[in-house]
């Protein structure tokens, strides 16, 4: 039986279709001034909500709109729910308290010398030839490795990067559900290991710190401590990688913005956030219906899913004025919704933007400008959006 409520609001919107990363953001631009809340027939059937008011306020009612059902579209593979992205209060509360008091900028501050270290380094192959790729030769390894120190992973940041990539990969091959789970069960044996090892035993470090900690009086379950592990170390350094790549990216291509920023470096945090609004790294996440609601008009029933998308917020006409437009000067930078919105906010926001700031510190105090040294290549995944290849060169002859 058809569903006119569902039907007149139907889009073509498949986050598995590898081709909408080519004009994501333009395509949810033009969904938004359609239909601001869409329905897809995709991953069993989704609504869409793509303005920013209303995901703004649907970030924080979670009595409409539960995260215990899964946050991802078409759902993972994984065996126990990300902590403590897809928990509701009161439990919500009792782990963002356990994380976020370590992802401060005060509480980053000991890890700056060694995190600008890992910058440099990561940039020198670059440096040493001339050119090179900024994503494959040093977004990918810099993050990963800077999760791990703040950690205490001491792993090949090879191995943790494919397994985070092949996860997100995975699951949205929805015709072989099987590669999803294995994908899973993999990322999960490895982070298995690294909690094992630290159940137990005297922290000395910040993972064994979280694995053995309580939460509202009772220590956390090992299904929980897996949870808690994953979220931290797939959401920790997939998401700045592509971060890190459309932020180069734009200081290469913007005229006249490296000159504006090493004549006023107090542009950098503005820099990071017009970079991170116009080029979400997480352009979506998912809810469930919990109790029947409303948004601009059209009902909302028990059990179907809803689609946050972040990145066609932070496009809203209504929100930011000319909003394709790369602006440093716009008001209201601060107010994009990449980092999410209400008590879900990104629990890792302070380390990224601290990566973010130490990559264009170094590019603005140690390297020559760059310029493109061929084509550029979008990608992504189901509710992920970056570079998957960002050629560059130093200009030759510069200064």
């Amino acid at each position: 039986m058809s569903d006119a409520r569902r039907t007149a609001h139907l889009v073509d919107l498949d986050n598995r279709r590898p081709e909408l990363s080519q004009r994501l953001f333009e395509t949810l631009g033009e969904m938004q001034a359609v239909q601001p809340v869409a329905w897809s027939d995709a991953s069993g059937g989704f609504w869409a909500l793509l303005k920013h008011a209303d995901i703004v306020a649907a970030s924080s009612d979670w009595e409409a709109f539960t995260v215990t059902e899964g946050i991802m579209i078409p759902p993972t593979g994984k065996s126990m729910p990300v902590i403590p992205a897809e928990l509701d209060p009161p439990r919500h509360g009792g782990f963002r308290k356990l994380v976020l008091p370590h992802f401060t900028p005060r509480a980053l501050s000991p890890w700056h010398e060694d995190i600008r270290r890992i910058v440099a380094d990561g940039l020198k192959p670059i440096v040493d030839q001339g050119r090179g790729d900024v994503v494959t030769d040093f977004a990918r390894p810099v993050p990963v490795l800077i999760i791990c120190l703040v950690l205490g992973i001491d792993s090949d940041w090879n191995r943790i990067h494919d397994l985070g990539e092949e996860f997100m990969a995975a699951f949205a091959d929805t015709a072989h559900p099987e590669r999803g789970k294995a994908a899973a069960h993999r990322l999960e044996a490895f982070l298995g290991e690294e909690i094992a090892a630290r159940r137990g035993e005297p922290v000395t470090d910040l993972l064994g710190l979280f694995v053995n900690a309580e939460v509202d009086g009772a220590p956390i379950t090992d299904t929980e401590a897996l949870g808690l592990v994953q979220l931290l170390v797939v959401a920790g350094h997939g998401t700045t990688v592509d971060a890190i790549g459309t932020m180069v990216h734009r200081l290469i291509v913007e005229q006249g913005l490296r000159d504006r920023l090493v004549a006023d470096r107090a542009l950098v945090p503005r820099m990071i956030d017009e970079c991170l609004r116009l080029h979400a790294p997480v352009w979506n996440m998912a809810r469930t219906v919990r109790n029947p609601t409303q948004v601009r008009g059209v009902d909302l029933l028990p059990g179907e899913k809803v689609m946050l998308a972040f990145g066609a917020g932070n496009h809203d006409p209504e929100k930011f004025a000319d909003p394709f437009t790369f602006d440093l000067d716009r008001a209201g930078l601060s107010q994009h919704l990449t980092f999410g919105s209400g008590r879900h906010r990104c629990l890792g926001e302070g380390l990224a933007r601290l990566e973010m700031q130490t990559v264009l510190d170094v590019l603005l105090d140690e390297l020559s400008p760059l310029e493109l040294d061929g084509d550029v290549v979008w990608g992504g995944h189901t509710n992920s959006h970056g570079l998957r290849s960002l050629p560059v060169r130093l200009v030759p002859d510069h200064g």
